[in-house]
């Protein structure tokens, strides 16, 4: 089983002031593939410790991502 962070700069914010200043909805735009890094964990725990970090810089997005082999 393979475990991988997928990490990204946040194209999607916008800024309309604190939530209940909010003019529009956010709405999702997948990322393009080419701009999104990947690296890969051989624990689950180690993933999110990761993504945790990369979000808390400021500016990113991450998700974690497993296949399901055996």
């Amino acid at each position: 089983m393979n475990i991988w962070v997928e990490y990204w700069n946040d194209t999607n914010k916008k800024n309309n002031g604190s939530h209940a200043q909010m003019k529009e909805q956010i709405h999702w735009v997948e990322p393009d593939p080419k701009t999104i890094s990947r690296r890969y964990f051989s624990t689950w725990t180690a993933a999110v410790e990761f993504s945790k970090i990369i979000e808390a810089g400021g500016g990113k997005m991450t998700r974690i991502k497993q296949d399901t082999s055996k």
